[in-house]
């Protein structure tokens, strides 16, 4: 037997194909890297394979947040629009406005605004208006409709939206949803003779926006026809906002394998993770709560007259603010100055939104 010894050990140095011999309960058949993996364990390292979302995390830098596709972006302005909403969306805002009047006495004007998102590209809205003059009857100013399209499916450097709207007001109706043309609109004549003027006017505005991650530009060339007169009196309104970290919306299903949406199944309740699913919600008091930025609203004349006639014009200047103090929910501010001989000196713009994902599934759901 010793003497065998030997000539078995230079065969089995003389093939190296042949495997080692395994230890019993030990199975030889194990996958490559299984020997590695169990090095691995030995040390106490986390040798499980990463979930897809959570692999992209890893590859995300430090302190890098992912932004929220443009259909989980939502429109911040007062006078100027660009995103339409998400698909199946319903958005539900009370715009309440405090104005110092240039001439006459301040009043209050307020509006109630529907829109639903009938496409991912395509909006649609109701208005409804009125307005209470110090010392006045509150008065009813007016309905409008208005529905607006991107034309483009993607993201590109310039983004372009066409808008159009149908105005039903009187001559009491006083919100400034935009400016145009030449002059004032403060109330000068008799309440009961202005409310029972009508004022029908077709809207229409060509949209252009882009965005930089979370910061937007977007500018409104805004057309208004009156559908007596069928002149045409012009204006415009464009601003800069930096949208907050955190939203309140949820990523509804036409969000559903867009960049940043990874890992969130088409429907899924994402409450707070606007462009980052796993994003955990900010305290109800935080920054990244809030977003800022500046708007500018003006008039440019007429079909006969256009241009920049300043001190007969209305032009408009201030920052704007978002708040998102629970899902579903933002606060909007606006304190705007006039900065023309024919502007209201001080407009106070208030807004309260909510917003309602999958609407048309939870009303089929209802009944």
């Amino acid at each position: 037997m010793l003497a065998l010894l030997p000539a078995g050990l230079a065969a089995q140095s003389a093939d190296p194909q042949k495997p080692p011999m395994s230890n019993p309960g030990m199975s030889s058949s194990a996958p490559a890297g299984q020997e590695h993996k169990d090095m691995r364990q030995s040390k106490g390292e986390n040798t499980s394979t990463p979930a897809p979302q959570e692999h992209l995390e890893m590859l995300q830098p430090m302190g890098e947040t992912t932004t929220a596709p443009p259909e989980a972006h939502m429109n911040s302005y007062f006078t100027a629009f660009n995103y339409p909403l998400p698909k199946d969306t319903m958005m539900v805002t009370l715009l309440p406005d405090f104005q110092t009047a240039r001439t006459g006495t301040n009043f209050y004007t307020a509006m109630v605004m529907t829109e639903y998102g009938i496409t991912s590209r395509w909006t649609a809205g109701f208005m409804a208006e009125g307005q209470k003059i110090d010392g006045m009857p509150t008065t009813f100013g007016g309905l409008r409709c208005n529905t607006y399209f991107r034309l483009f499916p993607n993201d590109h450097l310039l983004n372009f939206t066409l808008y159009g709207e149908y105005e039903h007001l009187n001559g009491a109706a006083l919100y400034k949803m935009e400016v145009a043309g030449f002059g004032g609109e403060d109330l000068e004549g008799p309440l009961t003779v202005a409310r029972n003027l009508p004022a029908h006017t077709f809207e229409q505005r060509a949209i252009v926006y882009h965005d930089w991650r979370r910061v937007n530009v977007t500018f409104n060339f805004i057309s208004e026809t009156g559908l007596d007169s069928h002149e045409n009196d012009f204006g415009y309104a464009w601003g800069i906002f930096r949208q907050p970290e955190w939203m309140g919306m949820t990523a509804g299903k036409n969000t559903a394998g867009m960049p940043g949406m990874a890992g969130m199944s088409a429907g899924e309740n994402t409450a707070g993770k606007p462009g980052m699913a796993g994003m955990s919600a900010p305290p109800v008091l935080s920054l990244r709560r809030l977003g800022l930025g500046l708007e500018m609203i003006g008039a440019l004349g007429n079909n006969h007259q256009f241009g920049f006639y300043w001190h007969r014009q209305q032009q408009y200047l201030g920052p704007v603010f978002s708040y998102s103090p629970l899902p579903h929910w933002t606060i909007r501010l606006e304190p705007a100055f006039g900065l023309s001989d024919v502007s209201d000196p001080f407009v106070l713009r208030m807004g309260l939104e909510y917003s309602m994902d999958h609407f048309m599934h939870r009303l089929a759901r209802a009944f």
